[in-house]
């Protein structure tokens, strides 16, 4: 398993995300940001980022980046949840 973040701009007003955002809670997960996960998977990044351009417009904008077990936050809601995850990384 490994520790993605996933970021988006989805710039349609008034589409229906829903899709996106059921397919993020597919995994282990912790949002504490508006338009910023973090999710614990065993696919790629490019694996994740190709299944999320799938549900999006091409005017979209999608960010994956695998966590290597440094980070730092402040007032982040997600910070115990990546404590608790270090075992993945």
């Amino acid at each position: 398993m490994a520790i993605y973040c996933v970021t988006y701009d989805l710039r349609a007003p008034g589409r229906d995300y829903n899709a996106v955002f059921s397919y993020l809670k597919q995994f282990a997960y912790c949002k504490g940001m508006e338009s910023f996960w973090l999710i614990d998977s065993n696919l790629s990044a490019s694996r994740i980022r190709d299944d999320l351009k799938a549900l999006v417009d091409t005017n979209d904008k999608i960010f994956v980046g695998r966590l290597n077990g440094k980070w730092a936050s402040f007032n982040y809601g997600c910070g115990d949840w990546l404590n608790d995850s270090k075992r993945r990384w």
